[in-house]
């Protein structure tokens, strides 16, 4: 799919489940428009880089 997972209808999200699964396994960026996360920007339309907490 070309268009971003901000996107995406309920409906894909159920058919597509297993690749959503895919892009939202470890989380790095966070969409200001939606609050969906994603690993790569490339799959949000407003993506910011989530913060790293160290490891206590």
């Amino acid at each position: 799919m070309a268009k971003t997972l901000c996107d995406w209808t309920k409906k894909e999200i159920k058919k597509h489940f297993e690749e959503v699964c895919e892009i939202v396994a470890d989380p790095r960026y966070v969409c200001r428009k939606c609050g969906r996360c994603a690993h790569f920007p490339r799959f949000l339309c407003e993506p910011k880089k989530v913060a790293t907490r160290e490891k206590e």
